[in-house]
């Protein structure tokens, strides 16, 4: 769905014959060159600042009514400010949000409805997005960019010579220098961007972070739906415990910070077309509808009882994903509660010690035998993510029997923070073709997943008890387009 260069002109002259369905990426081509030429004629860029419709402290949510002008594009966002909640008692002046992935983490469910159908709907976004960064983005640039967008940065070094000991060789913490958190030789981190009740920095959470993943490849033509309703509903998750922390290791209460929703705003950014002709491709869909076909993710969850250190636990999860294209799927292993008092919150995948999976996909097992290497699990990972691994240290990836039995124990609290907490399995079902629809795996019935764990330590991170297994499904969807209504199938 990515868009080609070209150097043709928006004009009339790239309408589709009356009667064919077209593919609006192809059909919107903006005849983008190169930096020297950026825009074609009667081609504006604008952005529009828009405050919510309705909101609601008492369900944590806000409701944005999007601007149907133009062409929607991926620089689109939602501005939010966190602090501490005006009636908290907490006193602390070393609150912040997790280092993992910042302000993200606190939106519960992101909706996109159109003339009240759901062309998006994702819960806990942050996981699924977790995952992606952390792969497409070295430690630098997480610390260049995504600590001012997002407020977060996870980084580590090897410990100083300061702080070693002849049983702490070789064990790493907190880069003090990138991450957003430092440890201190007490039992404390201290904070950078600390939240308080009056003055907090506002962070910019893009769209395409939030379930509408298509807006990273194409521009959505909000302006065809002129008649139509197109409103984006944000529900924040109301228990900081999962997002973020008390550096001085007081646990949180849930309620002790919140999203200023006075302060949210919906910041669009549109490419508008000259309006003769925006007006009659409104008017060719009188008698073709338009096409755009996406991949919509979409959240399941499960949950699963780990057993005692060394006793092996045998889970087997069903997903009812019949007629559905299958894309892609990814499992993250949750704790069922968060403390605040941990730097990486409850923005974590559990590493459960040693495992072994297997899919079953329409009745055939996708690996001839369980994948239980610690190593092609990374690299099924990598795969899902398009080649690209996870640039964390191999001590948050995963803590099996191999590294449980060989890894020095650290007094550094920072170590513990984050061991194992970056335990993201993807499996990719694409099948190397281009596009979207036939690109990926139609189930016939429900897709099994086989995973088998045996626990091999009871803290930092422990494996034992039960967990929250969330998994998200990526599915071929297809939005249609016509003057009197919107349709969306699988």
């Amino acid at each position: 769905m990515s868009m080609a260069p070209t150097r043709e002109k928006t004009d009339v002259q790239r309408l589709a014959p009356r009667g064919e369905q077209t593919d609006l990426q192809r059909y919107f081509s903006l005849g983008l060159t190169n930096e020297n030429d950026p825009i074609v004629d009667d081609v504006v860029i604008n952005t529009i600042r828009t405050p919510p419709n309705t909101k609601s402290q008492s369900f944590n949510r806000v409701i944005f009514e999007i601007p149907k002008v133009g062409l929607l594009t991926k620089d689109s966002g939602i501005m939010v400010q966190p602090r501490q909640a005006a009636d908290s008692s907490n006193t602390s002046s070393n609150i912040a949000l997790n280092i993992v992935n910042g302000v993200l983490g606190c939106v519960k469910r992101c909706k996109l409805n159109i003339d009240g159908k759901e062309l998006t709907n994702l819960e806990n976004p942050s996981l699924l997005e977790t995952n992606r960064l952390y792969s497409r983005n070295t430690p630098a640039r997480m610390f260049d960019y995504q600590n001012v967008v997002l407020g977060s940065a996870f980084s580590v070094v090897n410990l100083s010579e300061e702080f070693k000991t002849a049983t702490t060789q070789g064990v790493e913490i907190l880069d003090s220098e990138q991450s957003t958190v430092r440890h201190t030789k007490g039992d404390t981190f201290v904070c950078k961007n600390n939240l308080n009740k009056t003055s907090n920095d506002k962070y910019m959470i893009p769209l395409h972070m939030l379930g509408l993943s298509f807006l990273r490849h194409s521009e959505l033509p909000v302006h065809l739906m002129k008649d139509r309703d197109l409103v984006l509903e944000i529900e924040f998750d109301s228990d900081c415990r999962n997002w973020a922390f008390n550096g001085t290791g007081t646990a949180l209460t849930a309620s002790d910070c919140d999203i200023n929703l006075d302060t949210c705003e919906l910041i669009t950014t549109h490419i508008q077309q000259n309006e003769e002709l925006e007006q009659m491709l409104f008017d060719e869909l009188k008698e073709s509808s338009r096409v755009y076909d996406l991949m919509e993710t979409y959240l399941i969850k499960q949950s699963m009882v780990n057993n005692a250190v060394g006793t092996a636990t045998n889970t087997l999860v069903r997903l009812n994903l019949q007629n559905r294209e299958l894309q892609k799927v990814l499992q993250c292993q949750v704790p069922t509660s968060a403390t605040g008092s941990n730097p990486v919150c409850n923005q974590v995948s559990e590493s459960l010690g040693d495992i072994s999976l297997n899919h079953r996909s329409n009745g055939v097992f996708i690996f001839d035998r369980r994948v239980s290497n610690n190593a092609q699990q990374f690299y099924l990972n990598s795969v899902y993510n398009e080649d690209r691994g996870l640039k964390v240290s191999n001590n948050a990836w995963s803590q099996t029997k191999l590294q449980a039995d060989g890894q020095l124990v650290s007094a550094e609290k920072d170590f513990t923070s984050y061991c194992g907490r970056f335990n993201y399995i993807g499996v990719n079902y694409r099948n190397g073709n281009d596009g979207v629809f036939g690109a990926g795996t139609v189930q016939t019935t429900p897709l099994e997943i086989h995973y088998d764990s045996t626990a091999r330590k009871a803290a930092n991170p422990n494996q034992v008890g039960e967990k929250d297994l969330f998994y998200y499904v990526s599915v071929s969807k297809r939005l249609v387009i016509s003057q009197n209504a919107v349709q969306m199938t699988f």
